[in-house]
């Protein structure tokens, strides 16, 4: 398929339900705690909206959740680093459209809410709770005919709690209607 085509097939629709869930996790943003074992795991889950007019630039609406907790492994205290956090927002994917295994990149702005700590030896002490913004980032490949699966790194970096959040995801696509 040429750079500006169009969808696979004329007779597809052009809106799309991506669904991804996948092992998440919460890290600390401060080059001072590098070396720590300062972070967090949990579970990611994601529901995006697509439509998907042309297949290498597309752009998405999303939700979802992630829920992770402190491992406990850190040599420092205090040490919590985790997230409770539903989120949403909008992000635009570039894909290289090259047949049945195409690497993609995605970027947006959106919105957290819920809980957050980074809290780690007093280097990092943010406890926040309510509604945070945060910039999304992923790096993937989406394999198939019609880029139904994805395996993805999923990334929610939330610059005011010095926190990043990511996942490593599995997604599936669904068509959502007729032509």
């Amino acid at each position: 398929m040429l750079l500006g085509a169009t969808r696979a097939h004329a007779d597809e629709t052009p809106h799309r339900l991506q669904v991804s869930a996948g092992l998440g996790y919460a890290f600390p943003i401060d080059e001072r705690l590098d070396g720590t074992e300062a972070s967090g795991t949990g579970g990611f889950g994601e529901v995006e909206y697509v439509y998907n007019r042309v297949e290498w630039a597309t752009p998405r609406a999303y939700a979802g959740a992630l829920v992770t907790g402190s491992d406990g492994g850190c040599e420092l205290t205090p040490c919590d680093v985790s997230a409770q956090i539903g989120f949403l927002g909008v992000k635009g994917r570039l894909l290289a459209p090259i047949p049945y295994v195409a690497p993609f990149f995605e970027l947006g702005v959106g919105a957290s809410l819920g809980a957050m700590s980074t809290r780690v030896g007093g280097f990092v002490d943010i406890e926040k709770r309510g509604v945070m913004y945060h910039i999304p980032f992923s790096l993937g490949i989406a394999f198939g005919a019609h880029r139904d699966v994805e395996l993805s790194l999923q990334y929610l970096f939330h610059p005011e709690q010095e926190q990043f959040n990511g996942a490593l995801a599995i997604g599936f696509g669904f068509p959502l209607g007729s032509p």
